[in-house]
Order: C-alpha cells, then structure tokens, then sequence
C-alpha cells in the first residue's frame, strides 16, 4: 500500500516542503530508500526499524520502498525520521488515511522511539504555512522557538507511540496556544552617561540609531571606541513581531537558540574570523555573522584587524541587505539587513595621531588604513574621529541610556507613519528613486549642500548617505523638512579623512 506524509528541509535559511512516500508491496523482502540523500538520512533506515519496534510493530517480508521527493534536492539532517516512522505505518493501514491530510512533520528519532529536536524547524513551518497546511506535529522539545507562530496548529509529539495513539483516536496531543514572543529583560550594556568625553560621537550614535545608519569611529587607543559601541546596544527598540519571527526563523536554520528575546540581535565577531563563518556558506551551507546581524547590530571591533575577505565582503550587504552564495547548479539568498558599527585604530600600534607615543611608520600607517578600501568607506553613513579624552571631561555629564531610547523611539515612529506603505521603514533604507521626494531642499539648502559636495568631493553614493543622515536628524528635531543646519549636522559626522583614512 501507497502511503505519503509531508515533512521539510532547510535551504540556507528558507524552508522547502519534502514528500515522504513509502510503498509496501509484495516481492523479495527489501528496505530501501532513495531521493539523492545524505549519509546520515540513510542512517534513519535502521534508526526507524528500531524505533518501529517501540510501537510493537515488526517489518513484515515486503518490498518496502522510502522515497524523498523532489529528487533534484539533497537531504540533509535527521528530521526524516519521525516522517518516515508515521508514513510506514501508515502503508500498512494502522490508522485511518485521512488523519494527516494537510499535516506536516519532523523529528529526530531514537531507539527506542523517542522523538527529539531537529533545528531550522521554524523556517519549515513557516514554508508549510505559507502552503495551506492545517497541522504541524513537532518534537515537544522545540516547542519554544515556535510559540510566536500563527494561523497553523502545532502539536507536540514525545514519542512514536504517542503519535499512533493520537492517530488512531485514544488520546490527545498537547498543542501550543499561539502569542507573541516575550520581550524578555534587556541584557546588561554600559550607559552613554558613564562614557566621559566624545559628546559628538554619542550624539552621532543616537541619530545612527534612529535611522539605523551605518557607523565607524576611528582613534587612538583607550579613548572609549568600544565603550561607545557598547553603550549603543542599550538604547535599541524592541524589534516587531514580523522582524523578530524572521531573525527566529533564521537562527533555528543555524541551530542555536536566540537569547536575545524581543530586542534587536547584536553579533560581535573577533577579527580572526574566517570569511564562510563571517560570510555564510561552509561545507555545509549555514548562515554566518552577518546573517545572524539581520535586523540588528553587527559590532565590528578593530575594522582594520580583520581579513580582507570579510572587510571586501561587507560591500554587497551593507548596499543590498542581502548576500548570494552559490552552490554548483543553485544560489541561495541569505537576508542581511542590519547596521554596521565599527571601529578602528589609526595605526598598527593604536596610538596616531599622538606623535610622541606613535611608533609606526608613514608607510605602516598607510599599509594599515589601506585595509579598508575607499568602497567600504563610502558605505558608512558616518565616519568620525574619537578624540583622547581630557581630564576636565570627567567632571562632565550626558543625557543617560534612557533619555536617549526615547528620542531614538520617537524618531523612528516618526519613519514608521512616513513609510508606512513603503516596503522600507528606516531613513537609511530610502531607495535611490525616492530620495528626491523625501528629502526634498529648499533653494538655499540645495546652493549649501551643493558647496559640501563639492568641499568635500562627494561621491553620488556618499551624496545621499549625507541626505538620509539630514532626514534622521529632522526627524529627531520634528522638523518636516531638511534645513542647513540639519545638513551642516550631517556633514560634520562624515570625515572620510579622519586620522589619514
């Protein structure tokens, strides 16, 4: 007998529904599978044989063929297992037909019929959502990656037995009542009020953080760079549910757990990171770092320090919000929409511009600021130079963490009404086609902005970086249009050659 169940796979980070077929027919006793399937996909042979004895159920002498269709796709993972389990019972007719109409399922097994977890299971059922199935039967041990999800029925399942009683009528599944993801407590950040000094640099971060710019901060040593980068994690909105069931969806492809619950994700790679786990890709296909940045913070501390590859690599996401990784015969698309920070020395030895403590070479000074290449600087929305701090700046005070969250939270409702029937919502996602209708100069702001263009030998890409920076900062100020100062504002965080760079 002829028996099929849906199950799933993960594709970079994109689910893609599987069919699971099994034929039981009479012949020479067999068990086979095929479907273009990975070594440990052809292991769920003997782990289901095993786990089909739990239930006291016993291959009979048929000819039993397992199929995983479409061919054309290699399986990969052990979230077969629990699919083929049901469909072989079900090819021998020990439940009612019907029962997984519009259902899908996956699961590790073990044994002794124990269902465990699998990860990328929220992409799979958001793909199985996404076509028309009514049901989901799951692992109870991923049921906390999948409390956010809506308009599909989740069931928890803890064991192959369990599952053919549920089938067969005599008990029921525990199912997850659908709510939104918790906003959990924001984790522990410096406050901008303990950073002495850089009064310019945390008012650049506060409208980076409005209209979600990118940043990089250039200077010595010891003068609060990373602090500062820090500090910025703490004044972050909660993400929308939307933004935070996709960024769900792709750390469950990656397996592991997102911790960071409710708020934006901050990924913070050390600067010997290797570009396939910086970039995504490997051995076996996975999201990297910047991926996991997706609607967040990507920390990039000691720009310079890191491989050219990763550096040069930044140019597609920081431009599209998206990178391309190819495979023989297939490209699969990984979202990266997030927002740079980045620091960095002057020089190998920290210390430039400070003449006296500097102990580096013209030519090593120009070796090391050559890393960052004049494309990924035009990236940046803002580059600014940190100053070493003075004693009097410790006397000082600055508006703290709080104060600043609800400014950065006001500017961005403000985006969120503009952009409303827009497919962006921050000022720094303004298409190239729109730039002329939402930032629109008056005739002396235009003759004032035409003057830094050219004082400062703009680029068209550094051009309306500059004009997105303006915005923000009219937003925060509830002005409805650019004015001078909100360009001269904006002019002033863009100092390509700051420390020689």
């Amino acid at each position: 007998m002829y028996y099929q169940v849906v199950s799933g796979i993960v594709l970079g980070v994109e689910g893609s529904l599987i069919r699971v077929e099994v034929d039981a027919s009479n012949g020479m006793p067999y068990f086979s599978m095929v479907g273009y399937l990975s070594s440990e996909v052809k292991e769920a042979k003997d782990r289901v044989i095993s786990a089909l004895r739990s239930v006291s159920f016993s291959l009979p002498p048929k000819r039993i063929t397992v199929n995983l269709s479409p061919a054309d796709i290699r399986k990969v993972g052990s979230s077969f297992d629990f699919p083929i389990a049901v469909a072989i019972l079900g090819s021998f007719d020990l439940f009612p037909i019907n029962q997984l109409k519009d259902a899908f399922l996956a699961g590790e097994m073990s044994l002794e019929g124990v269902i465990r977890p699998v990860k990328g299971l929220l992409p799979m059922i958001l793909e199985a959502k996404k076509h028309g199935l009514k049901k989901c039967f799951v692992p109870s041990a991923n049921q906390k990656e999948l409390i956010g999800v809506h308009g599909i029925d989740i069931y928890l399942v803890s064991s192959l037995q369990e599952m053919l009683d549920y089938l067969r009528g005599n008990r029921t599944l525990d199912k997850i009542k659908p709510k939104c993801f918790s906003i959990g407590k924001r984790p522990p950040y410096p406050d901008f009020s303990e950073v002495k000094g850089q009064y310019q640099i945390k008012r650049a971060m506060e409208i980076a953080a409005a209209g979600r710019h990118n940043m990089l901060i250039v200077g010595p040593a010891g003068c609060g760079k990373s602090m500062l980068a820090r500090c910025l994690l703490g004044v972050l909105p909660e993400l929308e549910p939307d933004e935070l069931q996709e960024v769900c969806a792709i750390y469950s492809a990656r397996g592991i757990a997102y911790h960071n619950e409710g708020y934006p994700p901050v990924r913070n790679p050390h600067h010997t990171v290797s570009p396939s786990a910086f970039l995504g890709g490997g051995a076996h296909l996975s999201p990297g770092e910047i991926t996991l940045a997706h609607h967040g913070i990507l920390l990039l501390d000691e720009l310079a320090e890191f491989k050219k590859p990763c550096i040069e690599g930044l140019r597609e996401p920081m431009e599209n919000h998206n990178i391309a990784i190819g495979r023989v015969g297939k490209q699969y698309l990984f979202p990266s929409d997030f927002m740079v920070i980045a620091t960095t020395n002057a020089c190998p030895c920290g210390n430039y511009p400070d003449r006296t403590k500097c102990t580096c070479t013209l030519t090593q000074r120009i070796h090391y600021q050559q890393k960052i290449s004049r494309p990924i600087l035009e990236r940046f929305d803002m580059i600014l130079r940190a100053e070493k701090v003075e004693f009097d700046d410790f006397h000082d005070t600055y508006d703290n963490s709080s104060t600043i969250s609800e400014r950065i939270l006001y500017g961005r409702n403000r985006q969120k009404h503009r952009y409303c029937k827009e497919k962006f919502s921050y000022n720094s996602r303004i298409p190239d086609d729109k730039i002329d209708e939402i930032c629109k100069l008056d005739d002396d702001t235009q003759d004032f902005m035409k003057h830094i263009f050219q004082q400062k030998s703009l680029s068209m890409r550094e051009f309306y970086h500059m004009l997105k920076v303006a915005r923000t900062i009219a937003d925060l100020e509830d002005e409805p249009q650019i004015s001078i100062e909100h360009v001269a504002e904006a002019a002033s965080f863009y100092n390509r050659e700051a420390d020689g760079f």
